[in-house]
């Protein structure tokens, strides 16, 4: 009586161990959420009710929200974005770099200029072999109409504060000191693009000359390049999140930002 006793003490115990063990394993793995953030349309400081946008008031909310939850062992962000602020992407990535969580970039139809200075401060990123990237750089353009007002016999007048308070406005040609400021911001924007990107992937002085071109490339080429690490599909990205967070089982959950209101769209408007 005494040994069955013994017996079922010690069975009870066993099966114990065995639950506590299973809940820890449950609680690590199968408990485990990978957070799905989309970086889509242009990239810009301010949102738009007509495009879609994304923002880096949005942006951060939601990175800051991912790095709080004690649930999400990682980050997998969709990239499908042509660019757009050059201010606004930095701001995002530099959101990223500052990440604890595995991060891992999956990169859709485009993810090119500013959307790739985003997708350069995960930890892996991924694209599909059509995907279009790079376009590493900085541009600024204007329409200017005075030789057709001049075919018409019409005039400009501008009074300004100072002599180049209207520059760029499409209504005059600009003048060599002008052209000259332009290029000196564009050259300076396109500086501090190309040398983070130059850290952030560890780049060579020759990746670094196929790239400062500014040209457009396809994934399967930019994997040369080393704009990229590795090609593959969504479902290749989110195997890649799991792994670097170091689970075998995760939930993928998409975060998303405060959408747009009423008095949002009054203030646009």
């Amino acid at each position: 009586m005494k040994n069955y006793g013994k017996f079922l003490l010690g069975l009870l115990i066993g099966a114990a161990v065995v639950i506590f063990v299973a809940g820890m394993f449950s609680l690590v793995s199968f408990g485990s959420t990978v957070a799905v953030i989309r970086v889509k349309g242009t990239i810009t400081s301010s949102p738009s009710f007509l495009f879609e946008t994304t923002t880096p008031e949005e942006m951060l909310s939601i990175i800051e929200k991912a790095e709080e939850d004690p649930t999400i062992r990682g980050v997998l962000f969709e990239i499908n974005s042509p660019g757009g602020s050059a201010v606004a992407s930095r701001e995002i990535a530099y959101a990223l770099k500052r990440m604890e969580k595995p991060t891992v970039c999956w990169m859709g139809d485009i993810a090119a200029s500013g959307a790739y200075w985003i997708a350069s401060s995960c930890d892996h990123i991924m694209a599909d072999p059509l995907t279009l990237t790079g376009s590493i750089g900085a541009t600024a353009s204007y329409l200017e109409f005075s030789q057709l007002f001049e075919k018409y016999g019409i005039t400009y007048e501008q009074i300004t504060s100072g002599e180049r308070k209207d520059t760029g406005t499409p209504f005059r040609n600009i003048t060599e000191e002008e052209r000259e400021k332009l290029q000196y911001m564009i050259d300076e924007i396109f500086k501090y693009f190309l040398d983070d990107i130059k850290k952030t992937r560890n780049l060579s002085q020759e990746q670094v000359d196929q790239i400062s071109s500014g040209d457009v490339f396809l994934g399967k080429d930019a994997i040369e390049i080393g704009l990229i690490d590795s090609l593959g599909t969504i479902h290749d990205a989110k195997e890649k999140a799991k792994e670097l967070a170091g689970v075998e089982y995760a939930e993928f959950v998409e975060l998303r930002g405060r959408g747009l209101g009423l008095f949002d769209l009054l203030g646009i408007l």
